[in-house]
This record gives C-alpha cells, sequence and structure tokens, in this order.
C-alpha cells in the first residue's frame, strides 16, 4: 500500500467534491479500492499503486470542476472515474472548459 497527498487550495472545493454526508467520497473509495482523508488542507489516498493514482487523477478531476462553480454530483463523480480508468484524463481539462463555455452562455 502507498499514500498520496493532494494539496488543496480552497477547503470549499474539497466540500464539493466530497459531496452531502461525503457520498461522492464513497463512490470514489468503493469504486477505486482506496482509501481518502482529509487533513490540515491535505487530501489523503492510500490504497494499492495504481488505484491511488486512478483516484489522484480523478479527484484532481474533480477539484478542477469545483473551482470552475461545476456543481459536483454521484454522475460527474461516475463519469471522471471511467475517464481515468479508460486513460482519457486528459478529457478532464476539456471536460472544464466546456463548464466555462456553458455558463459563459
Amino acid at each position: 500500500m502507498i499514500e498520496k497527498t493532494i494539496e488543496v487550495e480552497r477547503m470549499e472545493h474539497v466540500i464539493s467534491v466530497f459531496g452531502s454526508f461525503d457520498q461522492n467520497l464513497r463512490i470514489i473509495e468503493e469504486e477505486l479500492g482506496v482509501k481518502v482523508l482529509d487533513r490540515d488542507d491535505m487530501i489523503h489516498i492510500c490504497g494499492e499503486a495504481e488505484d491511488v493514482m486512478l483516484a489522484e487523477k480523478a479527484i484532481n478531476g474533480l477539484l478542477t470542476l469545483a473551482a470552475k462553480g461545476e456543481n459536483i454530483d454521484s454522475q460527474n463523480v461516475r463519469y471522471i472515474i471511467e475517464l481515468v480508468r479508460a486513460g482519457q484524463e486528459e478529457k478532464l481539462s476539456l471536460l472544464a472548459k466546456d463548464v466555462v463555455c456553458v455558463t459563459a452562455k
């Protein structure tokens, strides 16, 4: 098992990503087989190396969406997990850009 740490700039983004009563966090943990904790402006991800890598990419993608003002729900979480599992994390930045374009209209 390994542990990876993500530094968080704004805790409200973490709250948005984790969801109401941590429902989104539970999806990430169950789907990717990791344990995620937030402490001292840091997100700690523990698990097997590949699972932790996928969870880190998914959480970073969700944090990016939260920073753009996107509402994070279970559908976003599951979609982003699918993208990182398929090795298509480059689409995460496009998704964040689409959010900006949609909200600007």
